[in-house]
């Protein structure tokens, strides 16, 4: 199956995009999300020459619970006080059937390290001022202590409180830049 993606510039809307993450605290799933996003698409005629950049604001960070969330923006986790900005840039797009396989560069707490995502095209259309409009969604796994994100915490040879693998998914909406 073919997807047809205008080529263009396009900005992230801020507004419409969130990244979500998830992983395992004792026998439970946490889950937090990242509000602040920013970047551009560059999309193609050739959807393999496409690029993403993208800006994720980790002081953004809620769990919903003031208290871990503080937390987690600590030196123990995100360290947000010294690396207040995650990145992603990407470095190659593979279309496969209905959906993408987006490779690139993350960046978190100075670490950088190749990740996967797989993306699908949500869809596209003007809104109510005439802009035009394309939604994504995208989702990964990716090892927390890959980039320093440790602060697992257990009593002395006892089991590890949180897992490292960690769940990404993201909505994202982006608007044409004119």
């Amino acid at each position: 199956m073919s997807i047809d993606i205008p080529a263009g510039r396009y900005a992230l809307d801020p507004v419409h995009s969130f990244l979500q993450f998830a992983t395992h605290f004792v026998g439970a799933r946490v889950r937090g999300t990242f509000r602040g996003l920013s970047g551009s698409l560059e999309i193609a005629e050739d959807l393999t020459k496409s690029s993403v950049q993208a800006q994720i604001d980790v002081t953004t960070l809620s769990t919903g619970v003031g208290a871990r969330d503080d937390h987690l923006r600590s030196a123990d986790y995100f360290d947000a006080a010294n690396h207040p900005v995650a990145t992603f840039a990407s470095s190659g797009l593979v279309p496969d059937g209905d959906r993408f396989l987006v490779a690139g560069d993350l960046t978190i707490r100075g670490t950088t390290r190749s990740v996967e995502l797989e993306v699908r095209f949500s869809g596209d259309g003007e809104d109510q001022t005439g802009a035009f409009r394309m939604g994504f969604t995208a989702s990964g796994r990716v090892s927390r202590s890959a980039f320093g994100v440790n602060g697992n915490v257990s009593k002395v040879g006892g089991p590890l409180l949180i897992g490292d693998a960690t769940d990404i998914s993201l909505e994202l909406q982006t608007t044409r830049e004119s």
